[in-house]
């Protein structure tokens, strides 16, 4: 039984998929198949695991989307991240990052965040200043090397 869920909304012509849960070895994608809508909007936000099966099952869904099909990803975690980073095929190429997560850390409050950034928000690979939502203290500092979680933004546009 798959352990993701995939709730869809369709406004405007623009199809959101909004994935929850663990993307593996039965995660059922058929809900998402034969899609037919101009742009398709994924939204990663609520997905919480995902193994090398899942990224298989991922990697051959995407893969068979029509071609003039516009595709953006939204609020990815950090593993989505890392995925694109890594896997080719992860993320379908002409596809749009619109929203992700980034690892901050705290010295002042020792504390990690999470936090969501447009990618526009992301200049020459640098992350953008973050003030820590625990604490307040204006300046946390990019918990991951810059050069490799901003990878996929050379895929951008």
């Amino acid at each position: 039984m798959s352990k993701l869920k995939i709730d869809k909304e369709l406004v405007d012509s623009i199809l959101t998929a909004q994935l929850a849960g663990t993307i593996d070895e039965d995660a059922d994608f058929t809900p998402l198949q034969g899609l037919s809508q101009p742009s398709v909007v994924f939204d990663f936000h609520g997905v919480t695991m995902l193994n090398s099966c899942g990224i298989r099952e991922w990697v051959s869904f995407i893969a068979k989307l029509p071609p003039a099909t516009r595709v953006t990803y939204r609020r990815c975690p950090q593993i989505i991240i890392e995925q694109i980073n890594m896997v080719h095929g992860f993320f379908r190429e002409g596809a749009v990052i619109e929203s992700f997560a980034a690892p901050y850390y705290c010295e002042h409050c020792d504390k990690e965040s999470k936090v969501l950034l447009k990618t526009a928000q992301v200049q020459n690979r640098h992350a953008p200043t973050q003030a820590c939502p625990h604490c307040g203290e204006a300046n946390m500092e990019f918990d991951a090397l810059e050069e490799q979680y901003f990878h996929f933004l050379k895929n951008q546009g």
